[in-house]
């Protein structure tokens, strides 16, 4: 009789592993088509953008420093591997990364939206020493595809998509997730990310790689968007759809990504993800006792 129970019980465990795994790979698809929309924008934007840039107080105030994207792109990177560190670590792995990629796909999808309807001038003052020349398109966007748009190895670059900063939303959902997903008492990480996420975004503006609303639209709505969906989603499952948030226009885009993940907040405990070695598990697994 135990032996069917256990079975059984296997079995389901099973299927809820085949559903969480599905769903994970449908929002990294997500996530994959508003990245490609975006680089695809990108370069076809840069040959049609107005020349002058606008002006901007940042600007009058702080002469651009080249420098200080690549700043920006190392401070992208180190957020993104300790965001995506806490993730690989969480007991509940692939509900969070499922959130992360969904959170980036709602996020490109406005961006690449934004992108298409107005096209902003760019923002360096020399542009013509910084931005290519029209070019080819097609290996162009490949070469954005490979290096996922992160440009300060290359000595020119396409210029164009400014309104919203897409290095800013990847910083403040790397924050925003180390924030509402590590233990309690994780609290020194924190100290090291703010950091991270608030000079790389101020280094974006000092290079000139973008205007200041650029950065300051971008975390303003990636932060709204992340609390509203982790508020509304830790809400008992019958309550969800009365809820004001469900009016929102990705509320029903995630409700099926949701469906089968238990209500209210997800404990925050960490796990090693492989089978082994055991002594990493129960080391592992004495850290998260001792950070709760």
């Amino acid at each position: 009789m135990h032996e069917i129970k256990f079975k059984i019980l296997q079995g389901m465990r099973k299927d809820i592993w085949q559903k969480e795994a599905l769903k994970t790979c449908a929002a990294f698809f997500c996530l994959l088509i508003s990245a490609f929309l975006n680089f695809f924008l990108l370069t076809v934007i840069h040959d049609i953008a107005p020349r002058e840039p606008l002006p901007d107080l940042v600007f009058m105030l702080i002469p651009q420093q080249r420098w200080a994207w690549v700043v920006g792109d190392i401070f992208s990177t180190l957020n993104a591997v300790l965001g995506f560190t806490c993730v690989l670590l969480h007991k509940k792995r692939l509900i969070v990364f499922r959130r992360v990629l969904l959170l980036g796909g709602i996020m490109y999808g406005l961006r690449a939206v934004v992108l298409g309807v107005t096209f902003l001038p760019s923002s360096f003052q020399n542009r013509d020493e910084i931005c290519l020349p029209q070019v080819n398109r097609t290996a162009m966007f490949v070469t954005y595809v490979v290096t996922l748009g992160l440009t300060s190895g290359q000595n020119k670059i396409l210029c164009g998509d400014l309104m919203f900063s897409g290095h800013t939303v990847v910083l403040t959902i790397m924050y925003f997730t180390l924030l509402q997903y590590t233990p309690r008492r994780l609290v020194y990480l924190r100290y090291i990310a703010a950091p991270l996420t608030y000079m790389g975004i101020a280094a974006l503006v000092i290079s000139g790689g973008h205007y200041t609303m650029d950065v300051l639209i971008a975390y303003w709505l990636t932060s709204h968007i992340f609390y509203a969906y982790h508020q509304v989603f830790e809400m008992p499952r019958l309550e969800r759809m009365k809820a004001p948030l469900s009016h929102l226009w990705w509320f029903w885009l995630c409700y099926w990504f949701e469906s089968d993940v238990p209500d209210g907040a997800l404990r925050n405990e960490w796990d090693w993800p492989l089978p082994g070695p055991i002594c990493i598990h129960h080391f592992i697994q004495r850290i998260s006792d001792k950070l709760q």
